[in-house]
């Protein structure tokens, strides 16, 4: 009962209590689901008509993009640069998908199962896996459509599954692009270029005239003569408002404070490669001390005089002694020793043949039975079996197939197909004619040295490294540096100011989108243009570190989308209406003198008469003039002998007098052949990237990304 009447007392705190468990327990709700109090969605990253893209699925069709990538040039990680791209590809084939899927459903269009297997194993394989590194032949660079079957079979054997998710991503590329094909061939064929098309265009570009001309320059119309009022200008903007239409965009004015090590830190790295002089000179195994201690692996190769292009390291190794240091030298940033571990003479290059086995899936399972299949034939050869005849029945470097085997002549450390490195060790110290089994990515080599070049005196060194670069306390004093003045300076004006007094440079970022990846001179600056979209005119950034720089910067210009304001326009507009006034001026100059031959016109304007040949309707420019299209239309539409104009051009005002004309030539129907093709070429060319273009104009597209990177 007090416990009853302690709830009762306490009633409103306890209904408030509950109120806001209550409320606590929506908005996690809420928020756990991705949605929030006022409708959207915090996961959206596009919303293209009624299609809403979550960031989780764009983000896990980069990861299967980037993978995909990775398997058709044989690498293992991608640069920023490379991952941009994908994500930019991902993006466009992702709006393209969703905006065409609905034009398949529409028109019920399929790809069969029995055509996706004809595309990836069967007749018309796609391109996309005939370039797939793992699919071609390792010598020749042709694909080997047994080596898809192989991949097939082994597949399941991935306990990962990371072979099948691969696989099924990239079947499902493959029908996208087989169902793009079918639909940009439907719309193809509804298009036909006409008899009267093909006239037409004959005509045109067959119809040739030279002709006589007088031009002045606007440039040479003083700025004074002319005057460009207010009123001009609003006119201007009014009568091409849509001209002005513009994508969201931003100016950026920045200084960099670049991150060098200080006089300290190449103390540092001095001092540390001194007190590892006595350790590196008394350690057994150099190559493991260089692994361990070094800022570079070491490097296993041996060198002749003159090789080496250090000069002076060049000469001091050939006199040392074993265990001998050269150093401390200073080289490409690092301060280095060099230990003489090996005085050997060595041939200069050798010459090889082999027997290359790789596994077929079929009666080469793996390397392990092609390991069999190469000692086997060692024994063979052993017991004096025709190696001429060997290489024929079971090598597959087809390179060597009609040269028995022969390789041709390697040095150390050469890269040659089909090795990633030619083993010049393992056979340097072999008997000619000895052969060796060797592994490589390309398969099971059965090798013998066959000849070797002259030998000379070569030394191998181990180079123990220690790179000269920034330490914290350096990165700390930068940073704090470049932190006092973006605190001094929290607007444009005193930013500007500052620029001369600390005698820093300015460089500026102009017409960065909402999604832009690059800027000059800044590794991955996303960050600063994310800035960039959500600060005030004027307003000055914190600082950001880009690579090996600390950047402040400060926003200079704000464009929205849709149509610029006048304001922003006011200077552009101007040059266009002074373009018109000094057109006018001219073409008023000019009509007083057009009664006369073009020669005395020419010595009234104190200008030569120019000539220009061979123009057509089609032409593009005019040699010596540049883009004239309004000169070229009248040329072709114009009397011989007649002197026509003033015209006004895009970069003076003309007049001109065609001198002579050649005919289109009347064609028959069959020469009309080779147009109609040129057209119809033309044609589908323009319709490829057109349809999608029109179909993505009428589709609403709002683009998130910039929330999320």
């Amino acid at each position: 009962m007090a416990t009853l009447e302690n709830i009762r007392k306490r009633g409103p705190l306890v209904a408030i209590i509950i109120g806001f468990a209550l409320l606590a327990f929506i908005l996690g709700d809420l928020l756990n689901s991705g949605s929030n109090l006022f409708g959207g969605d915090r996961f959206s990253i596009a919303q293209i008509d009624d299609v809403t893209v979550d960031y989780r699925e764009y983000e896990q069709r980069v990861l299967e993009a980037t993978e995909r990538y990775k398997l058709q040039r044989g690498i293992r990680s991608v640069d920023d640069r490379e991952r941009e791209e994908i994500k930019r590809q991902v993006w466009e084939e992702l709006v393209d998908g969703i905006i065409l899927n609905t034009q398949f459903e529409e028109i019920g269009l399929t790809v069969s199962s029995d055509e996706l297997f004809d595309l990836v194993q069967g007749k018309n394989i796609d391109s996309e896996i005939m370039q797939i590194p793992a699919f071609q032949n390792q010598q020749t660079g042709i694909f080997d459509p047994s080596l898809v079957v192989y991949f097939l079979k082994s597949m399941e054997k991935d306990e990962s599954g990371q072979s099948k998710t691969q696989w099924l991503a990239l079947e499902s590329q493959i029908n996208k692009k087989r169902l793009s094909s079918k639909y940009i061939n439907l719309v193809l064929k509804g298009m036909y270029v006409t008899k009267s098309q093909s006239v037409t265009s004959f005509k045109e570009r067959n119809y040739l005239v030279d002709f006589n001309y007088v031009a002045k320059k606007y440039s040479e119309v003083s700025d004074s003569s002319i005057t460009v009022t207010n009123k001009d200008i609003k006119t201007y903007y009014k009568d091409h408002e849509n001209d002005f239409e513009q994508e969201a965009s931003r100016d950026i004015a920045y200084v960099t404070f670049d991150i060098f090590p200080s006089k300290k830190d190449s103390a540092y790295a001095l001092d540390w490669i001194n007190k590892s002089i006595s350790d590196f000179k008394t350690v057994e195994d150099n190559k493991q001390f260089v692994n361990f201690n070094s800022d570079v692996p070491f490097i296993d190769q041996h060198f002749k005089k003159g090789e080496l292009t250090n000069l002076e390291l060049d000469s001091l190794l050939f006199i040392a002694e074993i265990n001998d240091i050269v150093g401390p030298y200073y080289e490409d940033g690092s301060y280095k020793l060099a230990k003489l571990i090996e005085i050997k003479d060595m041939p200069d290059s050798i010459k090889a043949r082999h027997i290359l086995i790789q596994p077929d899936g079929k009666k080469i399972l793996d390397l392990n039975q092609a390991k069999e299949v190469a000692d086997s034939l060692k024994n063979l050869i052993i017991n004096g079996a025709d190696f001429a005849e060997l290489v024929k029945n079971f090598s597959t470097d087809q390179t060597t197939l009609e040269k028995a085997g022969e390789l041709g002549w390697f040095e150390e450390t050469e890269q040659a197909l089909p090795f990633a490195v030619f083993p010049y060790k393992e056979l340097e110290a072999e008997k000619t004619n000895d052969f060796k089994i060797v592994e490589t990515n390309y398969g099971i080599h059965l090798i013998a040295k066959t000849d070797q070049g002259e030998s000379f005196k070569k030394v191998q060194a181990a180079i123990l490294e220690r790179k000269v670069v920034p330490s914290s306390e350096t990165y700390q004093m930068i940073y704090a540096e470049a932190s006092k003045f973006a605190g001094e300076n929290r607007e444009y004006n005193t930013f500007e100011e500052s620029l001369g007094q600390l005698s820093l440079i300015k460089k500026v970022a102009p017409g960065l989108t909402k999604n832009e990846t690059f800027v000059s001179g800044l590794q991955s600056p996303r960050e600063m243009i994310r800035w960039a979209f959500k600060a005030e005119k004027g307003e000055v950034s914190q600082v950001f570190e880009f690579g090996n720089r600390y950047v402040v910067a400060a926003l200079t210009t704000i464009r929205e989308k849709g149509t610029a304001p006048l304001e922003q326009v006011q200077e552009e507009i101007k040059i266009y209406v002074s373009k018109d006034k000094k057109a006018e001026y001219l073409i008023s100059e000019m009509s007083k003198l057009s009664a006369g031959d073009l020669n005395s016109i020419a010595s009234k304007l104190n200008v030569n008469v120019e000539e220009a040949r061979n123009v057509s309707f089609s032409s593009f420019s005019i040699p010596g003039l540049g883009f004239e299209p309004a000169v070229i239309a009248e040329a072709v539409n114009s009397e011989k002998n007649k002197i026509a104009g003033p015209i006004k051009g895009e970069n003076g005002v003309f007049l001109i007098e065609v001198s002579i004309i050649t005919p289109a030539m009347e064609v028959a129907e069959v020469d009309l052949k080779p147009e109609i093709k040129r057209l119809a070429g033309d044609l589908r060319n323009r319709a490829i990237y057109q349809v999608i273009n029109a179909l993505k104009e009428s589709t609403e597209i709002v683009d998130e990304r910039s929330k999320f990177y």
